[in-house]
């Protein structure tokens, strides 16, 4: 039987996007040990797919792919194994971490990377085993924590635990610990098992993969991280803000194919607010949106000609989003209607108000302030400014004309 075949991709993907140096090739072991949530009393899990790799200053001694074990539900004693033998990418990092805060900022930039990768399932989620050690001593494995907020909790409340019990000279031992979210503090579950006690075995039911050959079929892709800084350099905005536009895939190349064309900084500012806040009102991915690049281009393109005001780009992009698309024709009839609506109210202007081309006609430049104000007011904002200003000119020649 093949492994997960998706599943070893995204190991590929994620362990170049860290730096990683690929194995060639990885077989399939079976990790013995005895508790609920796995009920064969073995968990599948593969060699190292990648090693060596480096994020936020923190070193990755590897990553391998294994099966998700069921969730154990300690209050109730109870198991649900949906989930067991899912896919489950493991990565395991030295103890390069400063402090509790680094392992958070870690975790952050991890999401972002495995994210942008589309490496994540939402109902999955990422869970952290935290461990801890102070004074060089045994260490406790804090296990299964369910968010990078908690991971912080833990790994402060478990540290501050150690060295508090090193100060009465107590004696600690190696062990796997639960973190209680709700009061914040970690409670012993059992000893902690060593490598040897696992007793791994081949599996014989699980074909090896060929890592080499799998890797050379995905197409090479920009590193998120780099691809981030490059963003952050083209905007010339902070890199730290720039990682919103990393959380998805197809938004950033949607951002890309219109930031080439209507300029970085427009298509950075919309991108940022306006379309990531109307896609989380929603809430919705831009994948799933029924927008595309050259929709919200498009959209881009007549803010920027001044043909449409951002207002109506706005209506426009939560309309398209209402109805999961149709932005290309619904653009296309505003940009028909638009002319149509400024030029008409422009010269409906001139014709009720006699005494304002009467002061054009002698000079006066205010009356064009005027008429564009009346025009303005009519349309209620849904025309750019200069636009109007053009129109109400025509009319007020036209009119000029007709007169002589």
């Amino acid at each position: 039987m093949a492994p997960n075949r998706v599943a070893m991709e995204h190991a590929i993907e994620v362990a170049r996007a860290l730096g990683c140096s690929l194995r060639p090739s990885v077989r399939f072991l079976r990790k013995h040990y005895f508790y609920p949530d796995l009920p064969t009393n073995y968990q599948r899990t593969s060699e190292p797919v990648g090693e060596g790799g480096v994020l936020d200053g923190v070193r990755i001694r590897e990553l391998h792919v294994e099966e998700d074990p069921g969730a154990f539900d300690l209050a109730t004693g109870r198991i649900d194994y949906d989930r067991s033998g899912s896919p489950l990418l493991e990565i395991v990092t030295d103890p390069d971490f400063v402090s509790p805060a680094h392992a958070r900022s870690f975790l952050h930039e991890l999401r972002l990377v495995l994210n942008h990768l589309g490496a994540v399932r939402d109902e999955a989620g990422l869970k952290a085993d935290c461990n801890v050690s102070v004074h060089g001593g045994e260490r406790a494995e804090v296990k299964n924590v369910n968010s990078i907020r908690n991971v912080e909790r833990a790994l402060s409340f478990e540290a501050e635990r150690q060295l508090e019990a090193h100060a009465r000279g107590e004696t600690l031992v190696r062990e796997t610990r639960h973190f209680d979210e709700d009061s914040g503090r970690t409670t012993r579950l059992r000893s902690k098992e060593s490598e040897a006690d696992y007793r791994y075995i081949l599996d014989p039911d699980l074909s090896g993969v060929d890592i080499a050959a799998l890797a050379a079929d995905l197409p090479a892709r920009e590193a998120p991280l780099a691809r981030r800084a490059r963003i952050a350099s083209l905007a010339q905005a902070p890199i730290e803000e720039a990682s919103a536009l990393l959380e998805e895939r197809a938004l950033t190349d949607a951002f890309e194919t219109a930031g080439a064309r209507v300029g970085w900084r427009l298509a950075y500012d919309w991108f940022l607010r306006d379309l990531r806040a109307d896609l989380a009102f929603k809430p919705m991915t831009f994948a799933a949106s029924g927008l595309s690049a050259n929709d919200i281009t498009a959209l881009l393109e007549a803010v920027k000609e001044k043909r449409i005001t951002p207002k109506v780009a706005t209506r426009l992009q939560r309309e398209a989003l209402a109805s999961r698309g149709g932005l290309a024709a619904a653009l296309r009839t505003e940009l028909g209607e638009s002319v149509g609506d400024v030029l008409g109210a422009a010269r409906a202007a001139v014709d009720a108000n006699p005494r304002a081309v009467a002061d054009y006609r002698a000079g006066k430049v205010a009356a064009v302030n005027f008429l564009v104000g009346m025009v303005m007011k009519h349309l209620k904002g849904r025309a750019e400014a200069n636009a109007v200003r053009e129109a109400v000119v025509q009319a007020l020649e036209g009119s000029w004309g007709t007169d002589r």
